[in-house]
């Protein structure tokens, strides 16, 4: 499929050189070379994609994995740690004339794509990026019993009990107390 005198990235489908039937393709793709970002987590490793490029006449269905590895603070104590993505996505590829109204019908769906019959090359770029930020955990944390900090001394209530919370309340909660 990619000719070793081919300069474009991996994940561009030259749609020409994608023989009819199944195709599979393994490569590595970096953070920056699909623009994800997020503000919390890190991307240090390239993820990595598989994908099964099913090809009938001027039809394409593409099917992939991605997997990489997600480095960032654990959300209840700090302690840096890693969680792994894996997603899978598709993408529906249709190289034909197409009137406005049938291109309109299919504007909002992700997954399928009509070009024109002189396109040539489709980058996955965006279908990849969508893959990862909608797999991106909101939280990660370092195991699945993590116990925090605490919210008065902010001790790593992991590493065992810091005593300064026992029987203390907010004075703030006083008046509410009083009411029973």
């Amino acid at each position: 499929m990619n000719r070793s005198s081919d300069s474009r990235p991996s994940w561009v489908i030259v749609l020409d050189e994608v023989d009819e039937g199944v195709t599979e393709r393994h490569f590595p793709v970096k953070s920056g070379d699909i623009d994800f970002k997020d503000g919390f987590l890190r991307f240090e490793e390239p993820f990595v994609v598989d994908v099964k490029i099913g090809r009938t006449l001027q039809t394409f269905s593409v099917k992939g994995t991605i997997s990489g590895v997600a480095s960032g603070d654990c959300s209840r104590c700090l302690v840096a740690t890693k969680t792994e993505i894996e997603t899978d996505f598709r993408l529906y590829i249709q190289r034909r004339e197409a009137e406005a109204d049938e291109l309109e019908a299919v504007a909002d769906e992700d997954e399928i794509l009509v070009i024109d019959p002189g396109v040539r090359e489709v980058d996955l770029t965006e279908a990849l990026n969508n893959a990862v930020a909608l797999e991106i955990p909101q939280r990660i944390h370092c195991r699945q019993d993590c116990r925090g900090l605490c919210g008065t001394c902010g001790a790593d209530l992991n590493k065992g009990e810091c005593g300064c919370s026992q029987g203390q309340t907010d004075p703030r909660w006083d008046a509410l107390s009083k009411l029973k």
